[in-house]
């Protein structure tokens, strides 16, 4: 190597030293949590194993219940068991989790690729199709399900299983409106489809989705918003064209709605599309009604409020406060008006002062299950990562801590699908702790935390035994798997801390050796060995440009 190369190391030897030395005890402490995470992510995933059914090969509803529902086992338990594999079990992935799938598609698809419900040792539940109920249950294996997959892991099986569903549902649609055909009456389905169709026409422009996105977007603010007194109905009698049902459900099954309006509205600005400028005058209007209506005195949202006075229906908070705050940053996003990120920094604001929005709230009247728990600390996860605010980084911990320690012995734990929700959570906040990146081949007793810097990225490694692999990182999977323009909040995002370009330079030291590498490299995996009991330092920072040239990279 030139002296002049190694005078540039050099001086990047002495500057990472000193920018690191701060962050590496919260590195390492975020190593542990971290791997906490995974340990029982793993754990779930391998009691759930134990407990396929010996025929289908299927994962079952609950303990005692061994048939397959596609609302449940399919959206809510299965997709994060792929993932807790993918993460801490390669041979798992690769193996059992190609194997559920196939079986998946074999046993369970009815109407074209829509599924239903399959019984312990093979059949239907149902005798003949309700179609209801597979448009429903599929809906939300893909909303719930293969979006977190491609969004996480990128375009395999998985993303063509979501195509075919969301084509099988346009096909299927029943309902006529002035506006085109919609799949149900239910906002809940609606909304899910809305956002499935939003990034898949952000991912290929197909006129179908499209054309089945402005149909469902028109429908509500043009007819069921507008005969709702500007609320979207829950239901929608289409007979009688007024409400089927006398509230709006701003919790889970029911926010779904102003999400999906919220993602579709952000898909016709980036693109021009002519219907921008009224679904956008439209979605203002929404969101303000329901800030107006919705929100408790800490300004987070109610369960549900009526139709006719909009007063609340259910006055308890909703554990899910971040998912239709989702809505309002994304309206945020398309108009910039500062009141729309004043809601959510203000609720941010109340849910690290009252701990109990993160936790079972005293008087509630409820007996939370995980998924509770799992819904309002995601919320905080996603706009952390957004809004990042110190003050409630300690409080997320305290509770994740109290939500992790839910797990039995045996690695259940609640002996419910809702399990899967579990591992959903417990691997975004381990990426979280690692600033996205990740150990291959994973072991139990290998810690990865990570910190930001000014400049780049800390991570430490330690291990109990001698360990060779490689610390994997993550790109702007938005754009690589959804070809989003804006990285707007979603419902079951995995947010992106640390990313690298794959065709950005990139200055590396391990333990004070520099090297210099392109993101390829770095999403391919950076190779450490860690010996026990010895701390590795990894510092990873951009270098600016392009352009670069020789001078510029050294300096």
């Amino acid at each position: 190597m030139a002296r002049s190369n190694l005078v540039a190391l050099g001086l990047l030897s002495a500057f990472l030293s000193s920018a690191f030395a701060e962050p590496i005890e919260q590195a390492q402490r975020n190593a542990v949590q971290a791997q906490e995470c995974l340990v029982r992510s793993n754990r779930v995933l391998q009691a759930y194993l134990k407990r396929r059914d010996t025929v289908t090969g299927l994962l079952p509803r609950r303990g005692g219940e061994n048939a397959w529902y596609v609302r449940d086992s399919a959206a809510d338990l299965f997709p994060f068991l792929i993932m807790a594999a993918y993460f801490t079990d390669r041979h798992v992935y690769e193996h059992d989790m190609q194997d559920i799938f196939r079986n998946e598609i074999r046993h369970s698809t009815r109407i074209g690729s829509l599924s239903d419900n399959v019984l312990p040792g093979g059949g239907f539940e149902s005798a003949e199709p309700k179609q209801a109920d597979i448009v429903f249950g599929s809906a939300e294996y893909v909303k719930d399900g293969l979006l977190p997959l491609v969004e996480l892991l990128g375009h395999q099986g998985w993303y063509d299983r979501m195509r075919s569903i969301c084509d099988d549902l346009i096909a299927q649609a029943p309902y006529e409106t002035p506006f085109g055909r919609v799949p149900s009456n239910s906002a809940e389905i609606n909304g899910e489809f809305l956002q499935a169709l939003s990034r898949l026409a952000f991912e290929t422009h197909d006129p179908r989705y499209i054309d089945q996105g402005v149909a469902i977007t028109r429908f509500y603010f043009n007819e069921v918003i507008p005969k709702s007194n500007g609320l979207p109905a829950h239901l929608w009698d289409f007979e009688q064209g007024k409400p089927a049902s006398e509230r709006f459900v701003l919790s889970d099954h029911g926010n779904e709605i102003a999400a999906g309006l919220s993602e579709f509205v952000m898909f016709l600005k980036e693109t021009k599309h002519p219907a921008f400028g009224e679904c956008k005058d439209s979605l203002v209007e929404l969101i303000d009604v329901l800030l107006g209506c919705g929100l408790n005195e800490d300004g987070v949202w109610y369960v549900s409020v009526s139709l006719a006075d909009r007063r609340p229906a259910d006055a308890r908070h909703a554990h899910c406060w971040g998912y239709l705050f989702n809505a309002v940053y994304t309206t945020y996003l398309i108009t910039g008006e500062q009141r729309f990120l004043d809601a959510t920094t203000r609720a941010m604001k109340s849910v690290t002062e009252k701990p109990t929005y993160l936790d079972d709230p005293a008087g509630s009247g409820r007996n939370y299950k995980s998924n509770a728990y799992s819904d309002a600390i995601e919320s905080a996860i996603v706009f952390i990562n957004r809004l990042p605010d110190e003050r409630m980084a300690p409080v997320l911990d305290e509770c994740v801590a109290r939500f992790l320690a839910r797990q039995r012995e045996d690695g259940i734990i609640e002996d419910w699908y809702g399990d899967g929700n579990y591992v959903r959570t417990a691997l975004m906040f381990a990426l979280m702790k690692s600033q996205g990146a990740w150990l291959e081949p994973w072991r139990p007793d290998v810690r990865l935390g990570a910190v930001k810097t000014d400049k780049g990225i800390l991570l430490t490694l330690e291990a109990e035994q001698e360990w060779s692999g490689r610390v994997r990182f993550d790109i702007p999977r938005h754009e690589a798997n959804f070809n989003l323009s804006v990285n707007y909040t979603r419902l079951n995002e995995w947010p992106e801390w640390f990313t690298v370009e794959q065709d950005r330079l990139y200055k590396v030291s391990v333990d004070g050796a520099e090297t210099l590498r392109s993101g390829s490299e770095l999403v391919q995996g950076l190779e450490v060995h860690v010996v026990p009991n010895q701390l590795v330092q990894v510092g990873v920072a951009a270098v600016v440009g392009p352009p670069y040239g020789t001078q510029a990279v050294l300096e």
